[in-house]
């Protein structure tokens, strides 16, 4: 067991002074002959420091006094925080404790600002958080990772439901995000692991639609007229994708150099790994024909961004006379049931649409539709067997019988 830890404000020891010939003050944190010193970037003259306070002799002794009281006792405050966790407190630990705010105390815009912003996440998964910290900061403002408890997550389900009117898909990603930002807490030992308010929640998963467009829709989509050039390169660069099976991001990234021959070679943005797509092999060279209608890559993918893409998209199905939901990941899905009703494997459709797991490829993807069962039991059922005859061959009548 660890002894407390002392405090003591003094002099920067290195004897450093700036061009004003003032010293740094520094905060020691002693503990079973360990020290470390926390700056707290306030400099005074020697001759204007003694006994750990700043003298009168300096105009601003007031000021400085305060901000190293509050400085100790923020420190303090830290210490009794992380016993009352259960965590053993080390001088190591409550300066870093201090310096990025991973404190139970802290609030979840401190937290995602402290943690999320300075990492190596991408900038949507940020994006994400982001959301999530203006989000919860209107429902309970100033909130506390302490304060969240399983009545709070209950309360702000409810909230985002019937005040905010958000729909489940949305409400469950906010659930799994702040899980995410909880959990982060848990593994730097800010929150105890029996503290996780998540461990007595489950959150349902997503209730995807798994909607995709058949050859048939696909063609009625080909061969309709489209006056408009914005419209109709919309929905040229739909069918594109609903050939290679690329992802918008990926999409909107073409160029000139991701063509090599007829094979499109994308690094994906979500996972950085390569995609090799043969556009004279999928769908019978289909994709490599919509490419030549364009001059290079980058004007097929100059839709504009994905809101107004869909918008345009919608349109499209209007004139087509196609009923279902049409949005750009719809083309994805597309490719990836075709594929499998023809009979590709799942690591096949795997390779194509770049998913690092066969498990997201199953799940999300190339599922057995209902047309597919259809199909494989007319095809079962084609030709019904004679059932085998139950009667024995007559015989024919013996010659000792009268």
């Amino acid at each position: 067991m660890l002894t407390a830890i002392n405090y003591n404000i003094t002099l920067c020891r290195n004897g450093y002074s700036n061009r004003q010939g003032q010293r740094q003050l520094v905060i020691e944190l002693r503990q079973d002959g360990q020290r470390r010193t926390l700056n707290t970037h306030l400099h005074v003259s020697p001759d204007d420091f003694h006994a750990g306070r700043v003298q009168p002799t300096n105009p601003d002794h007031d000021l400085l006094n305060r901000r190293l009281r509050r400085t100790l006792r923020r420190l303090m405050e830290l210490e009794d925080e992380m016993t009352d966790a259960g965590q053993q407190p080390t001088p190591d630990r409550l300066i870093d404790a201090y310096r990025h705010n991973l404190t139970p105390s802290a609030t979840i815009s401190e937290w995602v600002a402290s943690v999320i912003t300075p990492s190596a996440r991408k900038e949507s998964t940020k994006g994400l958080y982001n959301t999530l910290a203006t989000n919860i900061e209107t429902f309970a403002p100033g909130l506390r990772l302490r304060d969240i408890n399983y009545d709070l997550l209950q309360r702000w389900q409810n909230w985002m439901r019937t005040q905010q009117n958000l729909g489940e898909n949305t409400i469950i990603i906010r659930m799994k995000t702040l899980r995410c930002l909880v959990s982060e807490a848990v593994k730097r030992d800010v929150i105890g692991y029996d503290s996780d308010p998540f461990r007595r929640i489950r959150i349902p998963e997503m209730k995807a639609r798994r909607e995709h467009l058949t050859m048939q829709e696909l063609q009625q989509l080909e061969q309709t007229p489209i006056a408009d050039r914005h419209l109709s390169h919309i929905r040229d660069a739909f069918l594109f994708c609903c050939y290679t099976g690329l992802r918008w991001g990926d999409f909107r990234s073409l160029s000139t150099a991701s063509l090599s021959g007829q094979l499109l070679v994308v690094s994906q943005h979500k996972t950085g790994h390569s995609l090799r797509i043969p556009l004279d092999t999928l769908f019978g060279g289909k994709p490599a024909r919509l490419l030549q209608r364009y001059q290079t890559p980058e004007q097929l993918a100059a839709v504009g961004d994905n809101k107004e893409a869909n918008k345009d998209l919608r349109q499209v199905a209007q004139l087509a006379a196609i009923s279902k939901h049409l949005h750009w990941h719809l083309a994805r899905h597309t490719c990836a049931t075709l594929l499998n009703q023809r009979g590709l494997r799942m690591q096949e459709i795997q390779y194509i649409l770049g998913h690092q797991r066969q498990a997201t490829t199953e799940r999300h993807y190339a599922e057995t539709v209902y047309e597919q069962v259809q199909q494989a039991l007319l095809h079962a059922f084609a030709t019904t067997p004679a059932p085998p005859s139950t009667q024995q061959d007559a015989q024919p009548p013996s010659a000792e019988q009268p």
